[in-house]
């Protein structure tokens, strides 16, 4: 989604002394964007292993993530990043397994989904993001909910 992919990179784009931001893909080449344009992208998954924070857009969930991508999540995670999912982008996480036990969020018109494909997850479809510290979830909420967040204790 290349909204989702777009926020990320003009906020964290815009502190240049803070963070180096690196596109990645299962495999380095050209990734087909939602909007029918593709990014080349000239990274692969190992470059995972050398991120701090690891932002995963949201993405269209017809199409199943790689187990090689599932993998590097599982790995960065457990070697300390802070991973954060934006929308959709959250299925990628439940798939890996980093937020069974834990409450997530995710685009309105996704909740139901998830819900059903991952029933080991709290699902609060009325806040803008949870942040648990290591791994973030955010939403798009429809236009007459709230805007709150949650932070889990």
């Amino acid at each position: 989604m290349a909204f989702d992919l777009g926020v990320p990179l003009l906020v964290f784009g815009a502190m240049p002394d803070d963070y180096r931001i690196v596109l990645c893909a299962p495999e380095p080449g050209p990734v087909s964007s939602s909007d029918g344009f593709s990014l080349g992208v000239s990274h692969g998954l190992d470059t995972l292993a050398q991120a701090d924070t690891l932002i995963v857009p949201g993405y269209d969930i017809d199409k199943p993530v790689t187990a090689a991508a599932l993998e590097a999540l599982r790995k960065a995670h457990v070697d300390g990043a802070r991973i954060v999912s934006i929308c959709s982008g959250v299925f990628a996480l439940a798939e890996a397994g980093l937020l069974d036990e834990l409450t997530a969020t995710t685009h309105w018109r996704a909740v139901d989904r998830l819900a059903r494909h991952h029933p080991a997850i709290l699902i609060d479809p009325d806040v803008l993001y949870v942040d648990h510290g290591r791994i973030l979830t955010s939403a798009r909420l429809r236009g007459d909910r709230p805007v709150p967040a949650h932070h889990p204790p």
